[in-house]
């Protein structure tokens, strides 16, 4: 089944992002792609980074159609989620420039980050961004692992097949 957009918009970023990727000396090699999904999944290093472009249904502007195009990246699978978990997460995101701690609905600690998608998506924005990932999910892995219980995401990945 071919991927369903939301809207043009969301369409021509994921066009632009599949491109990027593709010529990038720094993603190509590991690059995975969805068939039925405006995502894509890539390894840097031994952290693994999903790109999604997603339409943007709930914004300040009226008559615009807008998508944002999101890196997430599994920092750790199986810390105790609890007060001082969250409390460190809430607090170190404070001191992050760009991007956030999240759980996701396995409880599994997330980072994330979002640049906006469209026409005028930059590109050096959009390594960033994902370079921007790799970074801090790579940094506090150990971190998190050590202070709260849990496996690094890699060493997960590492006992499972690639993705195809």
């Amino acid at each position: 089944m071919p991927i369903q957009f939301a809207s043009e918009v969301q369409q021509l970023t994921y066009q632009k992002v599949a491109d990027y990727l593709q010529s990038s000396a720094l993603f190509q090699a590991t690059l995975r792609t969805h068939p039925d999904l405006p995502q894509f999944t890539l390894f840097y290093g031994s952290t693994m980074v999903e790109v999604e472009v997603l339409p943007w249904e709930v914004h300040p502007w009226e008559e615009a159609d807008l998508c944002t195009v999101r890196a997430t990246s599994c920092v750790t699978i199986g810390s105790s989620i609890d007060h001082e978990l969250m409390h460190f997460l809430l607090s170190e995101n404070r001191r992050m420039r760009f991007g956030a701690f999240h759980l996701d609905s396995a409880n599994q600690v997330l980072f994330a980050e979002n640049v906006l998608g469209g026409e005028n998506m930059d590109l050096m924005e959009l390594q960033t961004c994902i370079l921007s990932v790799v970074t801090i999910a790579d940094t506090y892995d150990d971190i998190i692992a050590q202070r709260f219980g849990g496996q690094r995401a890699v060493e997960r990945l590492a006992a499972e097949p690639l993705p195809l």
